[in-house]
């Protein structure tokens, strides 16, 4: 990894949406009007500059998916770790970031996987760059690419420590929340792809931008969580740069 401070030849992108409004409509789409459980971000501000205070500070409400955040097992593994057990290793490193353009608009297949470049090495992270059109709100009916279970789990068995997607879910979002009815009390397996994943430490990095300028590249790459006690995820400052 590069030393810290050195920045000289080191260039720096930010793969993190901004915690606003325009993410959330960005990620998803018709689901926001209609009362989607990933919430704004609410901030209330308990000193401020406009109250004559003479600091600021203020307290937030968040989701722990909102926007670019990782997934941590307990969210689909009963008794899984929650996020502030993470192994932060797994979440630091080298990155390859296959181009899946081939599969935009619809299931990201293993077979894909293996014809795409770069491949994956053991102990890599992977991101899937399936060239997500942006500001589409309609995408998550018609044309949201995922990753397949047997996708997942190719991956998986190549030993990647975490795998990053440009999608607020992994998987189909509308497919299995709407139309599937994953979340029914009877459903004992809502998310089958992320509990491929996340049964394994495999970590889920959901809602990255601006992958396009590193799509079939080598890179290092971080996404760190914050340490809630037990929550299902986090929101992450996700970067990559080329040394």
């Amino acid at each position: 990894l590069p030393s810290p401070g050195n920045t000289g030849a080191i260039e720096l992108i930010d793969l993190t949406r901004p915690m606003n409004r325009d993410s959330l409509i960005a990620l998803g789409g018709k689901r926001v009007e209609t009362g989607w459980m990933v919430k704004e971000v609410e901030v209330e501000w308990l000193r401020s500059w406009e109250s004559g205070d003479n600091t600021t500070q203020c307290t937030w409400r968040l989701s722990d998916h909102f926007g670019t955040h990782v997934d941590a097992p307990v969210h689909v593994v009963r008794n899984g770790v929650g996020v502030d057990a993470l192994d932060i290793n797994r979440l630091v490193g080298t990155a390859v970031v296959i181009d899946c353009r081939v599969a935009a608009g619809r299931g990201i297949t293993a077979d894909d996987l293996r014809a795409a470049q770069p491949a994956p090495r053991p102990g890599d992270i992977a991101l899937l760059y399936a060239s997500e059109p942006a500001g589409d709100i309609e995408r998550y009916i018609t044309a949201q690419s995922f990753v397949t279970v047997d996708a997942a789990t190719w991956l998986v068995e190549r030993g990647v420590t975490a795998i990053g997607v440009e999608t607020a879910c992994l998987e189909h979002a509308y497919q299995r929340t709407i139309v599937d009815r994953c979340y029914e009390p009877g459903e004992t397996n809502p998310w089958p792809a992320h509990r491929v994943c996340l049964e394994r430490d495999v970590y889920i990095i959901e809602g990255l931008t601006n992958v396009a300028q590193v799509a079939g590249e080598q890179i290092i790459f971080e996404a760190l969580p914050l340490p809630v006690p037990g929550s299902s995820g986090s929101p992450v400052r996700a970067v990559a740069w080329r040394a």
